[in-house]
């Protein structure tokens, strides 16, 4: 299972992460190839890995036009920038369903301080980027300053899970390596 969550944290990174020269280096696609690869491996043990996997798989098909188009340019058309969005909101469901994935393993160590961790980290990454997403939203059709300073705090917040996020799977990752082993097939 430590081969399995060391897949799914560096499938985030590529996720989260755009480093675009020409073309995303973190390529999306890889990240959910890294999640969908991490996901099989914990369906023995974890059923609920069975949706994130489905999700991984969806994403590898939708993400792969932001490979080649930076989506972090102001100057997209409504379609990229749509697109865009979809995205965010991928990454959203899969969080949700890679959390759901966390709270059993977090249940199967019996560590509660553990499991109270993920359930937090759970709680605000949801609202945080349910926020955000909202907000972006609207702030398409509402002009102003007040909207742009919260679309940063938003920003800021999003990324502060995500970062958090990374942290808790290495957290579960050191936390017990023999007993990960035991229980899935590597």
């Amino acid at each position: 299972m430590n081969k399995a969550l060391r897949q799914i944290f560096w499938g985030y990174v590529f996720i989260f992460f755009r480093l675009h020269v020409g073309i995303d280096l973190l390529a999306d696609p890889i990240g959910y190839i890294l999640l969908l690869s991490g996901c099989s491996k914990l369906i023995d043990a974890y059923p609920g890995a069975k949706k994130a996997r489905i999700v991984a798989l969806v994403g590898i098909f939708i993400s792969i036009p932001s490979v080649f188009v930076n989506l972090s340019e102001t100057s997209l058309s409504i379609g990229w920038s749509s697109y865009s969005i979809l995205l965010l909101v991928l990454k959203t469901i899969m969080g949700y369903y890679m959390f759901v994935v966390l709270k059993d393993v977090a249940e199967a160590f019996g560590d509660q301080a553990l499991q109270g961790r993920t359930v937090n980290t759970f709680k605000f990454y949801m609202a945080i980027h349910l926020f955000a997403l909202a907000l972006l939203s609207f702030s398409m059709n509402v002009p102003g300053d007040g909207w742009v300073a919260l679309s940063i705090i938003s920003f800021i917040g999003a990324l502060v899970m995500d970062i958090l996020l990374l942290l808790l799977i290495g957290a579960i990752r050191r936390i017990s390596p023999e007993q990960l082993r035991v229980n899935t097939h590597i």
